[in-house]
């Protein structure tokens, strides 16, 4: 090692150790944020460009971008390998935890195939394989833009299914929102109740007159679909954009692992979105 190289080592180092001992620790999301995204990206364009002509090659080149990617990340965090495989940027990610370790699990299930691409030339990738790993590795890159927990609201407002529809409308009113999490008798979400849901049970049976008795589990039940996207706290930004483009969406609550019966954790609106944007 040349004498100038070894002095960029000793330097990384040194910075590596003012990142975690000095005065100051950044938070995990700084990392994050100051990232170039960007860079990888553009590649990422790049290379489904090339899969309409070489989808094998491509999904190959995708891994190696998800592999200089996850090895930047580690970097950020204060890992000081210069070379570091996979595996070893994937084992620093998940000590860090957060965003880092969320992103570390995703990328773990590609770490079987990158290695066996890099140490056996002769092996190619099946188109169906290579368009999976191309769309997937794009969506981990993503994912450093932040996840679902760090946009959400923490005040969730909730209703339960027996309270009666007109007084969830009061509170609606009353906290100037648009929709209500619907939760059971142990506070666990089972949809949302929104102004649309209101308005078509109003169209049916006045609220005030007839309608008075009408729950709120006889409300959302006139529809036949889920106003609720329910996702876990360490869902990408890039799910929540997704499910948020389902116009019968009317938000996306948080818990812990996105199943339906969880306590909400959050709520993530269509304006929540924008404004990230």
């Amino acid at each position: 090692m040349s004498s100038n190289h070894a002095g960029r080592h000793r330097s990384e180092r040194n910075d590596g150790r003012r990142w975690e001992q000095g005065s100051r620790v950044r938070r995990p999301d700084e990392v994050l944020q100051s990232l170039d995204l960007g860079e990888y990206l553009d590649e990422l364009a790049e290379i489904r460009v090339e899969a309409r002509g070489n989808l094998a090659g491509a999904g190959e080149r995708s891994l190696k971008t998800l592999d200089r990617f996850l090895a930047t990340v580690a970097r950020g965090y204060g890992m000081y390998d210069e070379r570091p495989s996979m595996s070893d940027s994937l084992r620093y990610l998940a000590r860090v935890g957060g965003t880092a370790a969320a992103i570390a699990r995703q990328a773990d299930r590609y770490r079987d195939t990158r290695n066996a691409l890099a140490h056996n030339p002769d092996i190619t990738l099946r188109p169906e394989a290579a368009n999976r790993i191309i769309e997937g590795v794009e969506s981990i890159v993503r994912m450093a833009a932040g996840v679902a927990d760090e946009i959400a609201h923490r005040r969730v407002v909730c209703v339960g299914t027996g309270e009666a529809a007109v007084d969830a409308r009061d509170r609606m009113l009353s906290h100037g929102y648009n929709q209500l999490v619907v939760v059971d008798d142990s506070g666990g979400v089972i949809d949302l109740l929104t102004e649309r849901d209101l308005v078509a049970a109003e169209a049916r049976s006045d609220l005030d007159g007839d309608g008075n008795a009408m729950t709120v589990a006889d409300v959302i039940g006139l529809r036949d679909y889920r106003s609720a996207c329910i996702l876990p706290h360490d869902a990408s930004i890039d799910a929540v954009v997704d499910a948020l483009r389902d116009d019968r969406i009317g938000a996306v609550v948080v818990t812990a692992t996105g199943q339906s019966g969880e306590h909400p954790q959050g709520i993530i609106t269509r304006g929540d979105v924008l404004k990230l944007l």
